[in-house]
């Protein structure tokens, strides 16, 4: 088993990439195996990498530690052109090929402001072998060979960069990372003049069209013509007009690992009571929404990531991902987004960040009622599974969680919400004079969420709790056809799709499609909670 010294230790999350690429911060690629058919570690170690991880590029070329990247993504597998550059390798005579290999993707990659060569790499001799001598022993992944020679770079690719070398060269401090900073006049000076940037390059950007939105949201009568307001700008910070009850457009000033100043670009919730937002509640609905569209468009946001501010105190970037309930409270902030170099600062970066970020906030904005995520049930394990419906199985569901659970689980708990709607669901058929619906009927190891029989006839129901009827039904259907229609299949006479938006004319066109070609009717019931 791989010794991978660092994985619980949270301030170890640098790496180094040694390559004479001429790409260098695209991304990280290597192959799957090496010459000799294994799989090395020298090439594999990025994929022990998490997303929001720092990498830094060791330039072969120059000599030097050049620049930084954060890992924006997980690794993927995919054929790479790759040929070794070892000594091995040039005696053997090894050409660029086209390998099986992975890749994963970066953001943000940008040059150090002061490169670190490799002479000065040998010039700390004494404290390198200290701080290596420290790690753990067995296997370090250190990218530097050291004995009695100079130091040189190890011959690989992919190397664990200790947090101890990142505070010896200070390319980052780890321990102050996450600290308040003070900033300068001059900085504060750079961050005005890019919010007047942003308001002047915005027009032909879909954000230029955020207040009208706004307007006609909440049936406002003046339509503000700017972005931001002066109410909503602080001396390092600034949120759109209106913002302080909604998912906001959010600037302020930030920085990247390598400590170098930045401009946060992108959207925010800030559960920071105030006179314009005396009670936060009123942002769960809108943090259910948040994390109901992260869940139906998570390819929305490559390249993009989340970090947060609660007590004062910054956390480490992470990837996109729902916003727990444990984070609703006062004294924190949630950012998704970007950062853009102060010093070199684009508005038309931040304004195409705004844009891939505005079908986000329109959804949040805009869609009536409560979301939450869709609870999936697990495929069967084994392909030979039974597929026998046991209509004498199934289970009562009560109503008590749901009379007893707080306002806020209502909204956010998405195991409490779908039992709701299933015990809401027998209750109404029941009522319109079904005569035996049953919950989770077992269906070989899986579950169907209700079965009801009725004048002869068997229906399956698939409860869904996605933010879209158009969810709804593409997180159902491939359920429904698999327990009608796998070999051996009990076959119901109609299926139903059960979730709480509304039924929309597309959706019926779509189902009446479907219907012209499947052997099983397929239709969608509403059942809103609120």
């Amino acid at each position: 088993m791989a010794n991978y010294w660092w994985q619980d230790l949270a301030r170890e999350r640098y790496w180094l990439e040694s390559t004479d690429r001429e790409d260098i911060g695209t991304d990280l690629r290597a192959p799957l195996v090496d010459g000799s058919d294994n799989e090395n570690w020298r090439y594999g170690l990025f994929r022990e990498a998490n997303p929001g991880d720092i990498v830094f590029h060791y330039d072969k070329r120059s000599g030097a530690i050049v620049s930084v990247s954060r890992v924006a993504g997980p690794a993927f597998e995919a054929p790479i052109v790759w040929a070794a550059r070892g000594s091995y390798a040039r005696d053997r005579g090894a050409v660029p090929t086209e390998v099986p290999g992975y890749r994963i993707p970066l953001a943000e990659h940008r040059p150090l402001k002061k490169v670190i060569s490799l002479d000065e790499i040998r010039s700390a001799r004494e404290k390198i072998g200290a701080l290596y001598d420290a790690l753990p022993q067995g296997s370090r992944y250190f990218p530097f060979e050291l004995s009695d020679r100079p130091i040189r770079p190890l011959q690989g690719y992919a190397f664990k960069l200790p947090a101890s070398f990142v505070e010896l060269f200070q390319l980052a401090s780890p321990s102050d990372a996450n600290a308040p900073r003070q900033e300068t006049e001059i900085e504060l000076g750079k961050f005005r003049d890019a919010i007047v940037a942003i308001e002047a390059a915005a027009d032909g950007y879909a954000i230029a069209g955020l207040q009208r939105l706004r307007a006609q949201n909440r049936s406002l009568t003046r339509v503000r013509q700017t972005i931001f307001g002066n109410r909503q700008l602080g001396t390092d910070w600034a949120f759109h007009y209106g913002g302080r009850d909604e998912l906001q457009f959010n600037v302020g000033l930030d920085f990247f690992p390598d400590g170098s100043r930045a401009v946060r670009s992108g959207v925010a919730f800030s559960f920071e009571p105030s006179r314009s937002l005396p009670d936060i509640e009123v942002l769960v609905p809108k943090v259910a929404r948040f994390n109901a569209y992260l869940r139906d468009h998570p390819e929305a946001f490559d390249g993009m990531a989340m970090w947060h501010w609660q007590d004062g105190e910054r956390s480490v970037d992470y990837p996109v991902q729902p916003i727990p309930s444990s984070m609703i409270r006062h004294r924190t902030f949630i950012f998704l987004g970007i950062r853009i170099s102060l010093d070199e600062f684009d508005p038309h970066a931040a304004l195409r960040a705004f844009d891939r970020l505005f079908p986000l906030y329109a959804f949040v904005e805009t869609v009536a009622g409560v979301l939450a995520e869709t609870l999936e049930i697990e495929d069967a394990r084994a392909a030979d599974i039974l597929e026998t419906l046991h209509l004498d199985g199934g289970r009562e569901i009560d109503g008590g969680r749901w009379i007893t659970a707080t306002s806020r689980a209502r909204i956010l708990d998405i195991f409490l919400r779908h039992r709701e709607i299933q015990r809401r669901l027998k209750a109404t058929l029941t009522a319109e004079g079904v005569r035996d619906v049953r919950l989770e009927v077992p269906i070989g190891e899986r579950l169907v969420d209700a079965v009801a029989q009725h004048d002869g006839e068997i229906w399956f129901f698939e409860v869904k709790t996605a933010a879209t009827v158009r969810g709804c039904l593409r997180e159902a259907i491939g359920q429904l056809l698999e327990y009608a229609l796998w070999p051996g299949a009990t076959c119901p006479n109609k299926l139903i799709v059960v979730g709480e938006p509304s039924l929309d004319r597309s959706a019926s066109s779509y189902l009446a499609e479907l219907n012209r070609s499947f052997p099983v009717p397929i239709s969608y019931r509403q059942l809103a909670l609120d």
